[in-house]
């Protein structure tokens, strides 16, 4: 009967350092060396990046539909708001004929399904927040008219205007102008 010879298993490391002296190669330790795979290896590995790309490119679609989402949600909400512009302003109103800010905001987003607190500090503490810069149409613009805090809340419907229910009545107006721009408290996304 033939002798089978017994094969001994070194590690990968071992040969790497064994072989690149001998081809006349150094290489420090933690650096990175090529060396080729067999056609199979070769294959596997090309095939688990493929894999790896498409799971990335899958997450990045995903955020941006959802950015599609809420920026077409955002657009329904502006329309909402942009149909009370003209009603008038009463403390404490929640319409649909006058409003305070407050009211205007719950009821906007109430009929989209939204239940809102009917105050201002309220809704302040809802949804997450947004930078000034990243503010988008739909998003809750909140500035500092009556003390400090977050007295006074409108809905963006760009990035440097708002609907909000004034003193004046329901009415679209910079949120960057000396007035408003000054008074800026925060800005949440629902």
């Amino acid at each position: 009967m033939p002798r089978r010879s017994r094969r001994r298993l070194v590690p990968i490391t071992t040969l790497i350092a064994c072989a690149l002296p001998c081809a006349g190669a150094s290489a420090a330790p933690n650096t990175r060396v090529d060396l080729p795979l067999p056609g199979n290896e070769q294959r596997v590995e090309e095939a688990g990046q493929a894999q790896t790309l498409r799971a990335l490119a899958d997450r990045k679609q995903d955020r941006r539909d959802a950015a599609v989402r809420e920026s077409r949600a955002g657009d329904g909400v502006v329309d909402v708001a942009k149909a009370q512009i003209g009603d008038g302003y009463a403390y404490g109103a929640g319409g649909p004929d006058a409003f305070d800010c407050s009211g205007l905001t719950a009821y906007i987003f109430g009929r989209r399904g939204v239940s809102l607190p009917h105050s201002s500090f309220g809704q302040a503490a809802m949804g997450r927040p947004v930078s000034r810069d990243d503010i988008r149409p739909g998003d809750l613009v909140f500035f500092s008219t009556a003390g400090s805090g977050a007295s006074h809340v409108g809905i963006a419907t760009g990035k440097t205007t708002a609907v909000s229910a004034t003193n004046s009545g329901v009415m679209e107006h910079s949120t960057v102008d000396a007035y408003w721009g000054g008074h800026f408290v925060t800005a949440r996304r629902l």
